[in-house]
């Protein structure tokens, strides 16, 4: 990427984010402390993932945050120099090209944002976790040039948001009398699984009046979920919203979309389905959606890094068992693979094009 080309990117550019709109309040949690044992924070995570399933993760004060911090910029970048791509190259690399993989290129309108059929207008690149910490050789999927030359920042952003995730993923087993290994030893980071970074580019808004839908109302596939953004657009369900409900895709509570207001310096954290039915129910995976940025910030092209951990391919999607979690009946159980895949054909992605 040349340094005098035009940067869609630009964060230090960005107006900030209007006065006036009904946003959300979510808890501001420090990750240094939760580094250093803290326990009224660890306790702070545990009660955010009880209740609607999303929570601010303040990154700055520990070396791994700031690496989280930077990558995600980084990445942006790389994202955009990606997207910036003739598209016959970028649908070279199409989401599902060759089976039952989310991995790779999801172009603008290959996916309908409500029951009328209407498409979104966000395209992405999921970058698969297990290509980017093995050797070239060892990579079991074909990526553009920009993301193979940022390989190494991939690498060390991959291997940092990771250790974040079985961090949290740590307490919240302790709180619910489960050992910690019994779910971090689902989620492996060497192990293959559907963890991806997704970069997201989201357009300009259109009108000021009837938003369009970059990525629809939606609960996450995986376990945790790390997002780095920089403009508003994600809105959360004012209610807690617990069910997937895939087929329509709308919530099942009464309620509003809130507004969640980027906070510098932090990242998003939310919980996705497998953490849900890893704990029986007690904890949540909170419905949102993505629309264009508010106000002024509309005017600019809307860029996300997304880091979702999941469990392992071959991982068994059962409840575990511990004195905190209410026992359900004794179920078969999907691989986590297969659970994605039909997660995914809910929300309407093509697979094996």
């Amino acid at each position: 990427m040349t340094k005098d080309r035009y940067t869609e990117f630009t964060p230090d550019q960005y107006p900030p984010f209007p006065d006036g709109l009904a946003t959300v309040e979510l808890q501001t949690i420090s990750l240094d402390k939760l580094l250093r044992g803290n326990a009224v924070e660890q306790t702070r995570v545990f009660e955010a993932c009880k209740g609607r399933g999303f929570f601010y993760l303040d990154l700055r004060g520990s070396d791994i945050g700031q690496r989280i911090l930077q990558g995600a910029e980084h990445i942006a970048r790389v994202g955009e120099e990606t997207f910036e791509l003739p598209v016959e190259e970028k649908v070279k690399y199409s989401q599902g090209r060759g089976g039952k993989t989310l991995f790779g290129y999801k172009s603008v309108g290959a996916t309908v944002t409500d029951k009328a059929g209407t498409k979104d207008t966000a395209e992405f690149f999921n970058v698969a976790k297990n290509d980017m910490i093995v050797d070239d050789a060892n990579m079991q999927h074909a990526w553009p040039a920009p993301i193979l030359e940022a390989k190494p920042i991939f690498r060390d952003y991959v291997q940092s948001a990771h250790s974040v995730g079985m961090l949290l993923l740590g307490i919240l087993a302790e709180r619910l009398g489960v050992a910690p290994s019994a779910i971090t030893s689902q989620h492996r980071i060497e192990e293959p699984a559907g963890d991806h970074v997704r970069i997201t580019r989201g357009p300009p808004r259109e009108t000021e009046e009837l938003p369009e839908i970059q990525t629809p109302s939606h609960t996450d596939f995986g376990t945790i979920t790390i997002l780095l953004n920089w403009l508003g657009g994600l809105q959360v369900w004012s209610e807690s919203a617990r069910k997937a409900q895939l087929n329509d895709g709308q919530p099942d509570t009464p309620g509003e979309w809130l507004w969640v207001k980027p906070q510098r310096g932090c990242a998003i954290i939310n919980l996705g389905d497998a953490a849900v039915k890893f704990t029986n129910g007690v904890l949540c995976s909170g419905r949102h959606r993505v629309i264009p940025a508010p106000g002024a910030q509309g005017k600019w092209p809307r860029y996300s890094i997304v880091y979702f951990v999941r469990p392992e391919d071959n991982a068994v999607l059962k409840q575990l068992r511990g004195e905190g979690i209410p026992n359900g009946p004794e179920e078969e159980g999907l691989t986590a693979q297969e659970w994605i895949y039909r997660q995914a054909q809910g929300l309407g992605t093509q697979f094996g094009k």
